[in-house]
C-alpha cells in the first residue's frame, strides 16, 4: 500500500464586515421621541448581538489558544474532567499545591530533592542541572495555573500547569504531584523534565533502537514498509514539545499494546499524553517505531510502570 499521511493545520478566524445603507423614507417625518426609542432599542440589541458573538469566540478560541508553545496539543486539555478517586491522603489545596510547585523549582539544595520530588530514575545531579538551566531553555515563569485533580493508572495526581514566556514564543510544563506512602505529596520530576530514555538526539540523530518516550499520541494513517499493511498495523502520530518531527508509532492491530492505545483516545479527545516504550523496525522509517508497551496513560509512571 502506498504512504498516506495526515497533517495537523492551525484554523484562523476571519472576520466579516457587513454594509449597511441609510435609507431615506416614511421614517423621515417620524415623532422625534419616538425615533429616540427606536434607536435606543436598536442599540441595545445590537450591544446584546456583539457579546453573544464575542463570547461565542472566546469559548471557540480558547482551546486552540491553550498551547502556542510548539507542535501538537496543549498540555492540558479542558475535555480532562476532575476524577478524584477515593484516597486516605487528603489532596492538597490550590495555595498548598502551588506552594509545593514553586518550592520544588527554586531549589538547589541536594539534600531536599527526595522530599520535593518522585526522581524515578533521575539522579539528584540530573534534577538540579535541571532546574539550574530552566531559565536559559525555557525562560522566565510567566505564571502558574492550578488544575486540581487529574488521577490516573490508579494514582492520586494533583496537576499545576508552568507557563514560561520563552524567547520566542510561550512554553508550558506540567506539574505533576502525587503523595508517597506515607501521604507527602511530591512533583514528579520524569513527568515535569518530560524525560525519555535515551535522548531525543541519541535516538533521532544516533539511531537508538529502543526509547522510553513521554509524548503526545493520536491517531494517525501513515502506513508504508514493514507498517504498509493497515489490516495489521494500527498507525498513531507521536508529539512532543521538545522536537519539531512528528513521529510514527505503530502497534498490532488485536495486541494488548493496540487495546491499551485505543483506550487513551476517544471521540472527544483526539490526542492524550503518554508514556511508551518503542523500537526501531528493520526497513522502517527513521521516524517510524513499533510501540513494545505502554507504560503509563499520563507522563507519571507508577512504581514497576507496566501496561494499562
Amino acid at each position: 500500500m502506498g504512504a498516506r499521511g495526515s497533517r495537523m493545520h492551525e484554523t484562523e478566524l476571519i472576520p466579516t464586515k457587513r454594509r449597511s445603507r441609510r435609507r431615506r423614507g416614511r421614517g423621515a417625518g417620524m415623532n422625534p421621541g419616538r425615533r429616540r426609542a427606536i434607536l435606543v432599542w436598536s442599540a441595545a440589541l445590537s450591544l446584546a448581538t456583539l457579546v453573544v458573538i464575542g463570547l461565542a469566540i472566546i469559548f471557540w478560541l480558547k482551546p486552540r489558544l491553550r498551547s502556542d508553545s510548539g507542535v501538537g496539543p496543549a498540555i492540558f486539555s479542558s475535555d480532562e474532567a476532575d476524577v478524584r478517586v477515593v484516597s486516605k491522603f487528603p489532596s492538597p489545596s490550590r495555595e498548598q499545591a502551588l506552594d509545593l510547585v514553586k518550592r520544588a523549582i527554586a531549589n538547589r539544595n541536594p539534600e531536599k530533592v527526595e522530599s520535593l520530588f518522585r526522581t524515578g530514575n533521575a539522579s539528584r545531579a540530573e534534577v538540579l542541572e535541571f532546574f539550574k538551566s530552566s531559565e536559559q531553555r525555557d525562560g522566565l515563569i510567566e505564571r502558574y495555573e492550578w488544575l486540581s485533580s487529574m488521577d490516573v493508572n490508579g494514582l492520586l495526581l494533583e496537576g499545576v500547569v508552568v507557563i514560561y514566556k520563552g524567547k520566542e514564543k510561550r512554553g508550558e510544563r506540567l506539574a505533576l504531584l502525587t503523595p508517597d506512602s506515607v501521604g507527602n505529596w511530591k512533583l514528579d520530576f520524569e513527568a515535569f523534565a518530560r524525560t525519555i530514555r535515551p535522548s531525543w538526539q541519541e535516538l533521532l540523530e544516533k539511531g537508538a533502537e529502543q526509547a522510553v518516550v513521554r509524548v503526545f499520541v493520536g491517531k494517525d494513517v501513515y502506513f508504508n514498509g514493514p507498517f504498509g499493511d493497515d489490516k495489521e498495523w494500527s498507525c498513531y502520530a507521536l508529539v512532543s514539545p521538545d522536537i519539531e518531527d512528528t513521529l510514527r508509532g505503530y502497534c498490532k492491530i488485536g495486541s494488548a499494546e493496540a487495546a491499551a492505545m485505543e483506550k487513551l483516545l476517544t471521540e472527544d479527545r483526539k490526542f492524550s499524553r503518554a508514556t511508551l516504550e518503542s523500537r526501531r523496525v528493520k526497513d522502517g522509517e527513521p521516524r517510524q517505531f513499533e510501540i513494545t508497551r505502554v507504560l503509563a496513560e499520563d507522563w507519571v509512571v507508577a512504581d514497576g510502570g507496566g501496561d494499562l
